[in-house]
């Protein structure tokens, strides 16, 4: 009568012993179900023109985003499968079309969507970015500047360079407002000049419905060892043009112009220069009178001599 309970025991024993193994491979091996359920979101990493690599984009031209996916701790985040993302447009009352979708490939964290395009110009305008397919992770927006134009060339020290911008070679009434280089000394690396809205950054010159631009131009005005190319007795120019129809009668300094050598928003008004092509004591810009004209069709041409990056417009 005692044989029976000592039987029993050890096969109760080991079937309690299979059951926790085959729980414990069911934790350790989740199924590929699952795999679509790991918690992350999407960040922006960059947005930028195809043909310049202007940050933000250029009106009708491709652009690229480039997207990675996170943990909650903001950690990138290897993906168990590809992940098709989508952009579209929250914000802007102008057209978001080309390439909207793109993948963050299997086992990697980033991707870019690539060839997508926004026109017209203008600023503030605000994409977002969403999963399709694959593993799900919460949307992002990112909010960029549309440039109605730029250009991207390379400089060297000690070389001349003249930067004219094939988008807004000379001003018009549909492009008002256009910008030129002249590195008499060169610069160092890429040059990249663009022209934009003022909107949402600088209350600009407004006549008949035409509203002034803001034009830009990034350059390193030092040599290799950081010996700056220019002075105040031989600066670099930059020539504001602005068309008849928004500066159309006056002398040319009848019409302010306002910079900002920092590329923060201070922008301050050109104070005249001292003299034909040099700037005063104290001046990293000024206004060349004397070189500034109004050409033939009425346009008016103003000369600005700096030592700094530049950007600026007409109030």
């Amino acid at each position: 009568m005692s044989v029976r309970p000592s039987r029993r025991h050890p096969l109760s024993v080991l079937a309690v012993v299979a059951l926790l193994w085959a729980a414990a491979l069911l934790v350790v091996s989740p199924s590929a179900s699952m795999a679509g359920s790991v918690k992350g979101s999407l960040a922006v990493i960059s947005v930028g023109d195809q043909g310049t690599g202007f940050v933000g984009a250029v009106a009708g031209r491709p652009f690229d985003v480039v997207v990675e996916a996170r943990d909650p701790l903001g950690v990138p985040l290897v993906l168990p499968q590809d992940t098709k993302v989508r952009l579209s447009l929250v914000t802007g009352s102008g057209t978001l079309g080309g390439v909207l979708e793109g993948t963050i490939a299997k086992r990697t964290s980033q991707g870019t969507v690539s060839g997508a395009t926004y026109a017209p110009l203008g600023n503030g305008i605000t994409l977002g970015l969403a999963t399709v397919s694959g593993t799900a992770l919460s949307g992002t927006t990112t909010t960029i500047n549309v440039a109605a134009s730029a250009v991207r060339t390379q400089a060297n020290p000690h070389s001349s360079l003249n930067v004219t911008d094939p988008g807004c070679p000379a001003p018009s009434p549909t492009s008002p407002v256009c910008g030129f280089l002249q590195l008499p000394n060169g610069g160092n690396g890429t040059v990249l000049m663009s022209v934009g809205s003022c909107d949402t950054i600088l209350t600009c010159r407004t006549k008949s419905g035409t509203t002034a631009r803001l034009v830009t131009a990034e350059v390193s005005l030092k040599d290799a060892n950081g010996v700056p190319l220019y002075t105040p007795s031989a600066p670099a120019t930059f020539i504001l043009a602005c068309d008849k129809t928004l500066c159309g009668q006056g002398g040319v300094s009848s019409f302010p112009i306002v910079v900002d050598l920092t590329n923060t928003g201070a922008f301050a008004q050109v104070p005249d220069c001292p003299s034909k092509g040099v700037l005063g004591t104290g001046q990293t810009a000024c206004r060349d009178t004397v070189q500034s004209t109004r050409d033939n069709a009425g346009d008016v041409y103003s000369v600005i001599l700096f030592t700094y990056d530049i950007r600026g417009s007409y109030p």
